[in-house]
């Protein structure tokens, strides 16, 4: 049979075929994403005007909230090593002007806006100062990856980790058995919005900077040493497992912004006609 050739010529690289399939959904989310955002946009533009790009950011306001309580969650952990927050700022429309790989501002270049803002103190030129602005400054993955397994088990009362395969039917089951639909009815819009505010702004890559890379360099020490003591068979089925759960994870936001997509385009056209 063709397909089960297909099938056993593939099974060697299945491994590697699952982790690529990662970068490659990630892309395609990243993709589907800035689409959804300029149909939002210029469905704005064309209600409201100059004030339409703001439609994006009170949608994803829910987003909003989890991606500055997590960085504000992280900066009272090191509370001990001295970090205090000064102020939290949710749902003011601040201007953010780009910057150069050099950190001086681009006149005339295009501002980004920011809609929250934690403000913090913390010791100088401590250790323990440069891993808290570290791990502060990737907390909205963290918090906003946590935010997103919680509503996905509201919405269909599966785990994210459970793939739902009905393997007697061949069918992918959307709810568990007995479970509420009408989870539905708000889950996949609060979805997106919390996943929309997962990724890290600019501003807080350049405040991790350095313990990210710390940690890369400290990942790259752990691939050596996983070569050197032959433990790459090990790591790769773990590493596969892991791969195939965010894949699924990626496959569902993918869907959901293909969703989301078809009815901005519809108003786009409403909007156009």
């Amino acid at each position: 049979m063709p397909n089960a050739q297909i099938m056993t010529e593939i099974a060697p690289y299945q491994s590697w075929l699952t982790i690529a399939g990662v970068f490659v959904l990630f892309g395609l989310l990243r993709l589907t994403r800035k689409g959804l955002r300029r149909r939002v946009d210029e469905s704005g533009y064309r209600l409201f005007r100059s004030k339409g790009p703001l439609i994006w950011f009170w949608l994803n306001a829910p987003g909003v909230i989890i991606h500055e309580l997590s960085h504000a969650f992280v900066v009272l952990l090191f509370w001990p090593f001295g970090f205090r927050i000064t102020s939290i700022t949710l749902f003011r429309i601040k201007p953010i002007p780009q910057r150069n790989a050099y950190g001086q501002v681009m006149r005339g270049g295009p501002a980004s806006l920011q809609l929250g803002e934690v403000q913090y103190v913390r010791p100088q030129r401590a250790l323990m100062s440069f891993v808290g602005d570290g791990i502060s400054g990737v907390a909205p993955l963290l918090g906003g990856t946590a935010a997103f397994i919680f509503l996905y088990w509201v919405a269909t009362g599966y785990n994210l980790w459970d793939i739902p395969l009905d393997s007697v039917h061949s069918s992918f089951k959307i709810l568990r058995p007995g479970w509420p639909w009408w989870t539905l009815l708000f889950a996949p819009y609060l979805i997106l919005t919390v996943t929309s505010e997962l990724w890290p702004s600019r501003q807080d890559w350049r405040g991790a900077r350095w313990f990210v890379a710390m940690l890369t360099v400290l990942l790259i020490c752990a691939g050596v040493a996983i070569w050197y003591y032959n433990l790459t068979s090990a790591v790769l089925t773990i590493a596969t497992f892991a791969a195939s759960r965010l894949d699924f994870a990626l496959l569902i936001l993918v869907a959901l912004d293909l969703v989301f997509l078809v009815i901005a385009e519809a108003i786009v056209q409403l909007l156009r006609s």
